[in-house]
């Protein structure tokens, strides 16, 4: 159940209800000021997101979401009914990483914890050497994670570049995977996946869903992401018809089908960077990382 803020750019106050008046509700943001962490369902949410979206594209509002953690859907602390994965990458640099999470590196390129960053970094870098790199952080393709759960896999990572994009023959994933045995293996064959990507000359976020049956590829969020600025994503299983993607709390307008997943697909995190050629130091940095699913 996200929490929602908006404030309000203009003098006046501004109304924002759902327009079919079948999720019942409505908000009255005052001149210059805000309505912060009002609770809504995810269904009252997406009623009013159209809205929320024209008003900030107009300069009139800007609004933001989070989790509610007091809410089980949300909370990382669920009970015995939900099994939670998470890490906060909070360890002094050239530290192990805890088990299952591992790293693989191709050529020059490194992964390592980040010395006397606040909250804890683990960064996957490109090296200044003219050859194909790689990093990854996954589960060493130890697949642990049931899609027919309703799993939610969310991340906070920011993507630091030299450059106003990264280049052409470079890309990124953040997300659910199946196996992925090397950072270098090619990310478009993978069996199964369900994941954040950016790719090519440019800042967009594209989302990405494959069952084996349906492999459904660069679909544009309608989000950019900011180079060496956090961005949250979040990606919700919970309907494997409708998957859900968040960045920084805004719903994506397309949701994707992987509707033939079933228990055997099992999936595991993957953090990957990959760049063919190039002398580019470029950093996928993550500074926390969650899934959590029903245990039955």
């Amino acid at each position: 159940m996200p929490l929602l803020t908006v404030t309000n750019l203009r003098t006046s106050a501004i109304s924002i209800q759902d327009p079919s008046g079948l999720a019942f509700v409505t908000m009255t943001v005052p001149g210059s000021g805000s309505v912060t962490n009002k609770v809504l369902t995810e269904e009252q949410f997406a009623s009013i997101e159209p809205q929320l979206k024209a008003l900030e594209a107009g300069s009139h509002i800007t609004y933001s979401t989070k989790d509610n953690l007091a809410s089980a859907a949300d909370g990382s602390d669920s009970g015995p009914g939900t099994v939670v994965h998470e890490d906060e990458f909070d360890r002094a640099a050239a530290a192990a990483l805890p088990l299952p999470l591992t790293k693989a590196v191709q050529g020059s390129a490194t992964g390592d914890y980040l010395a006397n960053a606040a909250g804890g970094i683990y960064s996957l870098a490109t090296a200044a050497v003219s050859e194909a790199e790689a990093a990854q952080l996954t589960w060493a393709d130890q697949l642990m994670i049931d899609p027919t759960k309703g799993p939610i896999f969310e991340a906070r990572v920011r993507v630091n570049i030299p450059g106003a994009t990264i280049s052409a023959d470079e890309r990124w994933v953040v997300g659910l995977v199946s196996a992925h045995a090397t950072a270098q293996t090619a990310l478009d064959p993978t069996t199964f996946n369900v994941w954040f990507r950016g790719e090519g000359a440019n800042l967009d976020i594209f989302i990405e869903g494959d069952d084996n049956v349906t492999n459904t590829d660069d679909i544009d969020s309608t989000y950019n992401y900011a180079d060496n600025a956090f961005m949250m994503l979040k990606i919700d299983m919970t309907d494997l018809t409708k998957v859900k993607f968040y960045v920084d709390g805004k719903l994506v307008p397309t949701t994707i089908s992987v509707a033939a997943l079933v228990a055997a697909n099992v999936l595991q995190p993957i953090f990957c960077y990959q760049r063919d050629a190039g002398t580019e130091i470029n950093l996928l940095e993550i500074d926390w990382y969650r899934v959590s699913y029903s245990r039955t």
